[in-house]
């Protein structure tokens, strides 16, 4: 480790400060266990009772039968403080088990989870098929149920489900059945699975359905991506009434392929869109939000955000309660390194922050990851589920492809008061013990010593510093330090207060490294 260390001395006036802030943390899970297999979250879910189910597809070799499968649907109980509790699998002795697309859960009225995706297997043909499935899963992971709800001998792939109001579900996906072009399905069925009616969409060309949502009268609300000719698609969304006729059909985008339209359902009815709008066919684009009106389908508002970069396609939208304000999340490539993002604007769709997040170790250290789901929390923070993956084939003999939850406060900082570091949008996850301060609780008028331990060939982007914040989120102190080992004395100027609490951070020109709270007596 490189190891740099400093005594800051800190005089400490007196006054009152209290607040509270949102438990975060950073977690990679691996369910299998052994190098050179998979896990990819796909989406994040609370429980009744302050916990979180994480659904991930993972590779999976049955250590009895040495059968090896390319995905098992697994579920993954995480307590508030990031402890995993327990790994749920779906083992299918003919069968791999897919956990749909991003946002794929829904949850029941019981309080348990069910989630659209898909097994895999031969037909009595010898032939590769998929067949469209719902898993259950009670409220603490534990799977209860996997039903194949599509026709047998036909490929068809779920890709998301709710539960209806009549207790029944739906599972939107894709299909091969129909004629030679994919199609795009809805199947509902009954509270148990048993199919009441089943539609396909779609035109000549390739056309997809991932994510489905309720309206507040008993229809329905899907979102996708429709191909209108053999170089282009667009955004698609469609409202279908309770038997699943088509209301209305809406299709629209630019000269370039857009990404899939990622609908969920306003409180208020309106149909929210996420994804990214195309500049190119080289998966170059901008993010993408959109508010419809729910009766026809016409903007209430449309907005891109960010730079023209590649993978930039936000996965998913979400109401944050109370302020109605919109929360979003996906990946974002910078060169080879790839960065989850998390997006959060006003419900009219104007931007209040926009952070990346990556992590580091001593095998992966540029931080390739991304994220595929978010969810507000009853804290007021927000919870992502994605993927951390290898960079390189050589990374794979070290190293997984793992399950990457990571846990924020409502500012999408790791530590409370990043969002006050001027200049830097990047906070790497999992580096926080790099920092330490002690005594802590520290007295009114003594010194407190600061240690900061970087991982050995950690490759600071510019000048590092030091910045304190308070519990209510303001900037206290800022000092550059050097990023040379040794300890030195700083001092800090007349604005830290006394009794409260405090948030200590560490940050170089482009990223926040880590941070510590502490407590001022």
């Amino acid at each position: 480790m490189l190891r740099i260390g400093y005594c800051w001395n800190v005089l400490l006036y007196y006054c009152l400060c209290s607040g509270a802030a949102a438990q975060t943390f950073n977690i990679r899970v691996d369910p299998q266990g052994s190098v050179g297999n998979s896990g990819t979250g796909w989406s994040i879910e609370p429980t009744t009772d302050g916990r979180f189910i994480a659904i991930a597809a993972v590779n999976y070799l049955d250590s009895t039968t040495q059968l090896f499968y390319s995905s098992v649907v697994t579920a993954i109980l995480i307590d508030a403080q990031g402890t995993v509790l327990s790994v749920e699998r779906v083992i299918d002795s003919l069968h791999a088990t897919y956990p749909g697309w991003s946002n794929s859960t829904g949850r029941r009225i019981d309080g348990g989870f069910c989630v659209g995706g898909n097994t895999f297997r031969t037909d009595t043909l010898g032939n590769w098929i998929s067949r469209a499935a719902l898993f259950q899963f009670s409220s603490d992971g534990s799977h209860e149920a996997t039903v194949a709800v599509s026709p047998d001998d036909q490929s068809w792939i779920g890709r998301q489900a709710k539960q209806t109001p009549d207790g029944g579900f739906v599972i939107c996906g894709e299909t091969s059945a129909v004629g030679n072009a994919l199609e795009a399905f809805v199947i509902k069925t009954d509270a148990v699975g048993n199919e009441e009616w089943t539609n396909t969409y779609g035109g000549e060309w390739n056309d997809y359905m991932v994510a489905i949502d309720n309206a507040e009268d008993g229809d329905y609300f899907s979102g996708g991506q429709a191909r209108i000719s053999a170089s282009n698609r667009q955004f698609w969304v469609q409202r279908l009434s309770n038997s699943g006729d088509v209301i209305w059909d809406r299709k629209w985008g630019g000269p370039f392929p857009e990404s899939n339209a990622n609908v969920t359902v306003a409180t208020n009815g309106d149909v929210l869109v996420a994804g990214s709008w195309s500049y190119g066919n080289n998966a170059l684009g901008r993010r993408y939000l959109a508010r419809l009106d729910p009766s026809d389908g016409s903007f209430i508002w449309q907005r891109e955000y960010g730079s023209q970069t590649i993978d930039v396609a936000l996965q998913v939208v979400k109401e944050v309660f109370p302020s109605m304000d919109l929360i979003s999340a996906g990946p974002m490539a910078q060169g080879l390194e790839y960065f989850g993002t998390l997006f959060r604007t006003t419900s009219a769709g104007d931007s209040l922050w926009m952070r990346y997040y990556q992590y580091y170790d001593d095998v992966v250290s540029n931080g390739k990851a991304f994220f595929r789901d978010v969810e507000p929390t009853p804290d007021g923070g927000f919870i992502a589920c994605g993927s951390a993956l290898p960079v390189t084939h050589a990374d794979t003999l070290q190293y997984t492809q793992d399950v990457w939850v990571v846990k924020t406060d409502s500012m999408g900082c790791i530590e409370p008061g990043c969002h006050v570091i001027t200049g830097v949008e990047t906070q790497i996850t999992n580096l926080k013990d790099v920092l330490r301060v002690w005594p802590n609780p520290v007295a009114a008028g003594s010194a407190m010593q600061v240690s900061v331990e970087l991982p050995e060939g950690f490759a600071v982007q510019g000048q590092l510093r030091l910045t304190i914040t308070d519990a209510l989120g303001r900037l206290v102190q800022e000092q550059n330090i050097p990023s040379t080992s040794g300890t030195i004395p700083l001092s800090l100027g007349e604005g830290l207060g006394v009794r409260g609490i405090y948030h200590l951070h560490v940050s170089d020109a482009q990223r926040w490294i880590s941070g510590v709270s502490f407590v001022v007596e």
